[in-house]
């Protein structure tokens, strides 16, 4: 039993040393995206994390379609490495990393207007759909801590990465298998005034080209505090 105390008691102590950094990244403010980052330091010069935000707008695109604001919402899990290459006060100045990320996204009630061609007539139909997407990347980042004095810092980064998964599905599948006009002829939703990047985050094709931009203030647990 005492030797279960005196374990539990240096575990403690190894807990309350050990350097812990919790941060927010304010530029997600500017499009509509919130949420957290927590960082572990293994030592002054590696550390690993993980990014959690949401966002209620795609900053790829303006959001919109034929009835103005879309429903969007999308979910971001962004685990980390870094290597700090000049510390001072422990994981902090000059870094090189590598990132994973997983995003989905959900917009809702989707609709647009393409003209239907009849044989004898033609009409303006409305169609309407959900669109889902979920996708996985791998990239590499590099940026720079500031530590204040105190338990302050701040962070910005830049990163990029491909997407090595995505997956994009409609709830009308129109939208996927194309629309036939009164002569049997199909047309693919590309041809028509439907824009697939107003509703999927990410740059290029399928798999497309992940960016990432953060301005993070923070504070510090334990670890180095001068």
């Amino acid at each position: 039993m005492k030797k279960l105390l005196i374990a539990a008691l240096l575990f403690s102590g190894l807990n309350i040393k050990a350097q812990h950094d919790i941060s927010t990244d304010v530029l997600g403010f500017a499009f509509s995206k919130y949420g957290l980052g927590y960082e572990y330091a293994i030592n002054s010069n590696n550390s690993i994390g993980i990014n959690f935000n949401m966002a209620a707008k795609n900053m790829l695109s303006d959001t919109k379609d034929m009835n103005g604001e879309i429903d969007y919402s999308e979910m971001n899990i962004i685990p980390e490495y870094k290597y700090f290459m000049t510390p001072n006060k422990g994981n902090d100045g000059i870094y090189i990393g590598v990132y994973g990320k997983y995003r989905s996204s959900s917009s809702k009630g989707v609709e647009y207007s393409y003209l239907d061609v009849l044989p004898t007539t033609s009409t303006m139909t409305t169609v309407s759909t959900d669109i889902t997407s979920t996708g996985i990347s791998l990239g590499a980042m590099a940026g720079y801590k500031w530590k204040t004095s105190g338990a302050l810092f701040m962070e910005a980064t830049v990163g990029i990465g491909k997407f090595i998964m995505n997956d994009v599905k409609y709830s009308n599948s129109e939208f996927e298998d194309g629309i036939k006009d009164g002569f049997g002829t199909t047309f693919k939703t590309e041809y028509k005034e439907f824009d697939e990047n107003n509703y999927v985050p990410f740059f290029g094709n399928e798999l497309g080209v992940d960016l990432r931009l953060a301005l993070k203030i923070g504070i510090r647990i334990g670890g180095k505090s001068e």
